[in-house]
This record gives structure tokens, C-alpha cells and sequence, in this order.
């Protein structure tokens, strides 16, 4: 198959942040497939300024191994406000668009969301090359963003909520990363047969236990009398990092709790600030981490947090970090309802808190860290469960069989239309 992919963080792993869409690249060029990338020119936590003047940075062609990659315009500052990040969004959905138009005509499209305006672009694009799209949703927008109380603008709502409703139309699959995605989407009325479900999945080449990295990173870092809680993911609005700075300020008196926060986002100079201004000498937060460096910081951790804000929508979310904490054989204290906990309680792998309850959490923390024994079995138990459930290899290749089937479609449909003429 010809298949073009657009994504407006394609990264590899030497980079921080997730990198699922490059692992599928890569395996489906691996696997044969013609694959070309267009993407933005920055990864979603990556603060690089382009040094480059900006005419020249309008169409940039780049070969990583089999996969050729399309980098287009895009505004660098997106972590500097919402209206940062509109415009980088803007931006790409201009460019991308036009960089989708001058390649080759392809077997079909697969473009992964959000970002909702890049992808409305690429559907444009696609309708007008008669070319079929897999749209594969990571987040509904504009839903979630209303929910965060990101946006409010009435207009904009229906702007957005109409554009997703014609991206889905259009799209010959809905692939969504979770059960509730697929269970929302289709509650307003898209049909069963359009939508499939392929989770993210964990590269256990690439995270696994790592004693003796974690023993160099504490030794590294100063950790090693220290009893670590980690965070390690995005800083934005929708990831509650106020109630694990809440615990931090009532385990102050634990001299040998460490909270550290590992990643980059919209709020992190806000809670750079908030950890000042509070004198939460308990707390360090660190530049984010290469994915091929991530295990070593994981296996590090003595505890591992995830956190989302709550709101409705999240019920139906498996932020990456849970699966990668648990690969590490990390126990992990879950801020999250529905989906994400109902994976943790089905594995055993940690303990669930009330998403706003910092009190909640700093108890779990301190009975956890009392008892290093069933922390260990928690831990053994999540990598047993994303061993038997999350492999990134069966989770590809449940991808590649969605988009043949795609292509297979659509040349049947081809070659019965020349038979007609």
C-alpha cells in the first residue's frame, strides 16, 4: 500500500513525549508499505526554535530509515498560550494541507486527532483527490476542550463540533484509542461497522524493569536516599497536576518524599510558580525525557502517578504513562475514573484515588511507601497484565489489517466502477 500519514508531532524516540505514530510508521514501512509522514515541525514537548528563515521552512523533506517525512510550516511557540497553540494549529492545517496535495496520490490517508483543524484540512484534501480516510482519534474535540472549560466561545463550539462531524462522515474507519472514544462516537450515532478500537500498546524493547538504570539515574540525581513519587508526562491543562501538588504540600514533614515531575506543557511555568511561591522544597520538576530514556526515570520511581482532571469525558481515557508505568513494574496510584481505572483494579497494579482528593492521596502514598513488599507485587502484576494485554507489536499490526481492508475496499470499488464504463 501507498499510505500517507498526518500527524502534526511525528517524532522518534530519541525525543520526549509519545511516539506512537512514529513506531507505526515505521512498522508499516518495515512491513513493505510505501509510507511518507507529513507532519509540523516540532514534537508536542519540544521548545526548539526553528533557526531556520521561515521561507524556507515551508516544505522541508526529511528520510527517517524507510519512511519518508514531509515537514511543513508550522508556529513553534504553541506552549507559550492558547493562542500560541492556535496558531501552530492554524498553521499546519495550511501547510500540512498543501504538503498532503503535492505528494503522490496514495492508497489512502491516515491522519491521527488532535489536533481537529489540521485534520478537517486533510479530509478537504482528500475528499478532492478522492482518496479514502482513516481518522484516528487520540481525543474528542472539541468536547474535552469544553469540558476543561478551554473554550467557551459559542460560535467556535459549533464551528469545531461541525468540522468533526465531517471528518467523521467522511472517513471510511474511525480507528479510537480507547473503549470510550469508540463508545461516545458512536452513542451519537456513527455506526458500528465504521469504528474500530487499537489502544496504545507498549514496545518492550524499549520499556521494560531497568535496575541498574535506575540505580545510576538515582545515583544521578541525588535520589538515592530519597523515596521517589513520579510524575512523567505532559503539563497542560487537562492533567490535574494541582492535587499532586496539593499531597506535596501536606507530606512536607516527610524529609525523604521526593515528588518530581517530569515533562513540559502549556502550565509548566505556572507551576514552576505555584512550587516557588508555596516553598515546595519537596518538589523538583525536570525537563522531559527522550522516550529511549524513559524506562531508566520509570524504574527510578518508587511510586508513579497519573492524574486527569474530572470531567466526564476522561472516563473514557488510558493516558499512555499507566501503560508505560505498569511495563516498568511500577505501582501506580490512578487519579482517574472509568476506563483507566478499571485497567488498574483488573491488573492490581496500584491504588485509585478521587481525581480532586489530594487528602486521599497523600494517605495511598504514605501506606504504599510503608510497605515496599506490595509495592513490588503491584508492581509484578501490571507487567504481567500490559505483557498479556498492551503489546504494541499486536496493536500495529491490528492497524495494518484495518488499513488493507481499507484499500482493499476501495480498489474493489474502483476496478467494479471501470467495469461499469
Amino acid at each position: 500500500m501507498k499510505i500517507a500519514i498526518v500527524y502534526q508531532y511525528y517524532q522518534g524516540t530519541g525525543s520526549p513525549g509519545h511516539s506512537l505514530i512514529y513506531e507505526l510508521a515505521q512498522f508499516l514501512a518495515g512491513r513493505g508499505h510505501e509510507v511518507t509522514v507529513v507532519s509540523g515541525e516540532t514534537g508536542y514537548m519540544q521548545r526548539d526554535t526553528p533557526t531556520l528563515p521561515w521561507y524556507r521552512r515551508l516544505r522541508r523533506e526529511e528520510r527517517d530509515g524507510p519512511v519518508r517525512v514531509l515537514r511543513t510550516f508550522t508556529y513553534s511557540e504553541l506552549h507559550r498560550s492558547y493562542l500560541g497553540r492556535l496558531l501552530s494549529f492554524a498553521s499546519f492545517s495550511l501547510s500540512g494541507a498543501a504538503g498532503l496535495v503535492g505528494i503522490d496520490k496514495v492508497d489512502l490517508v491516515l491522519a491521527s486527532t488532535p489536533p481537529i483543524f489540521p485534520m478537517f484540512a486533510a479530509a478537504l484534501v482528500c475528499r478532492l483527490r478522492r482518496v479514502p480516510l482513516v481518522i484516528e482519534v487520540r481525543d474528542l474535540w472539541p468536547e474535552s476542550a469544553v469540558q476543561m472549560g478551554i473554550l467557551r466561545n459559542p460560535a467556535l463550539i459549533r464551528i469545531m463540533a461541525w468540522m468533526e462531524r465531517q471528518i467523521y462522515d467522511q472517513s471510511a474507519r474511525i480507528v479510537a484509542l480507547t473503549e470510550g472514544i469508540r463508545d461516545d462516537i458512536r452513542a451519537r450515532g456513527w455506526p458500528e461497522e465504521k469504528l474500530e478500537v487499537v489502544t496504545c500498546g507498549v514496545d518492550f524493547g524499549r520499556l521494560y524493569p531497568d535496575p541498574q538504570g535506575a540505580a545510576r539515574t538515582r545515583r544521578t540525581l541525588g535520589w538515592e536516599e530519597r523515596k521517589i513519587v513520579l510524575y512523567f508526562g505532559a503539563l497542560g491543562e487537562a492533567n490535574n497536576i494541582p492535587v499532586i501538588l496539593r499531597a506535596a504540600r501536606s507530606l512536607r514533614e516527610r524529609s525523604d518524599v521526593l515528588f518530581v515531575l517530569v515533562g513540559d506543557g502549556l502550565r509548566r511555568t505556572a507551576i514552576e510558580q505555584e512550587v516557588a511561591d508555596g516553598g515546595l522544597t519537596n518538589v523538583s520538576i525536570l525537563q522531559p525525557v527522550a522516550k529511549d530514556l524513559a524506562r531508566v526515570y520509570l524504574s527510578a520511581a518508587d511510586l508513579c502517578l497519573v492524574t486527569l482532571k474530572d470531567i466526564p469525558l476522561f472516563d473514557g481515557a488510558i493516558p499512555t504513562k499507566l501503560i508505560d508505568y505498569m511495563a516498568c513494574a511500577r505501582p501506580v496510584l490512578c487519579g482517574i475514573r472509568g476506563e483507566a481505572r478499571r485497567i488498574l483494579d483488573s491488573a492490581q497494579a496500584g491504588l485509585g484515588f478521587n481525581p480532586d482528593d489530594d487528602r486521599q492521596l497523600a494517605g495511598l502514598i504514605r501506606e504504599l511507601l510503608a510497605d515496599p513488599r506490595r509495592c513490588d507485587r503491584l508492581g509484578a502484576n501490571g507487567l504481567a497484565y500490559v505483557q498479556s494485554h498492551f503489546s504494541a507489536e499486536m496493536m500495529r499490526a491490528k492497524m495494518e489489517g484495518i488499513l488493507r481492508a481499507v484499500a482493499g475496499t476501495t480498489r474493489a470499488g474502483n476496478a467494479a466502477a471501470d467495469g461499469v464504463r
